[in-house]
């Protein structure tokens, strides 16, 4: 190998290496599908309910979260409750999309978009179909992923 051929593979050995120790550390580091799943989770739970049956809504609310959300919900259920009854609020979730924005394996932002349908007092019982975006932050805690942070867009 001639002088001024080593110089160029060694560069090239040495871009070569640093690009899969880059892709190894970001690969590892890479939140799993269970994170991405537990916004969906969140997304499909959070946006079905029926006033008549809010108690169980509720209690699947509290199985999927944690930490500051969980306590929030807590803390507004009482409110949340009555307005969803007074108003004879339903809703049923017609789709939900997920994607990660950014994580690791202990936690993970997600951004959920789901599109849902109502019927209440305010639409005279017709449905009325919206859309609820979301930024989610799921954590691994003792391995299952728990919604703790919900924000809208």
């Amino acid at each position: 190998m001639s002088r001024s051929t080593l110089p160029a593979v060694l560069l090239i050995s040495a871009a070569t290496c640093t690009a899969v120790l880059a892709t190894a550390q970001t690969a590892a580091a890479a939140p799993p599908e269970e994170a991405r799943l537990a916004g969906c989770d969140f997304g499909n739970i959070a946006g079905t309910y029926d006033y008549a049956n809010f108690d169980e809504h509720a209690g699947r609310m509290l199985g999927i979260t944690t930490g500051a959300f969980r306590a929030e919900f807590e803390q507004a259920r009482p409110t949340i409750q009555a307005n969803a009854t007074a108003s004879h609020t339903r809703a049923t979730v017609d789709s939900v999309d997920c994607r990660i924005v950014s994580g690791d394996d202990t936690h993970a932002d997600v951004t959920v978009s789901v599109v849902r349908t109502t019927t209440s007092d305010a639409t005279d019982g017709m449905p009325k179909t919206n859309k609820m975006s979301l930024l989610c932050t799921v954590e691994n805690v003792n391995g299952r992923w728990l919604v703790n942070r919900a924000e809208t867009d």
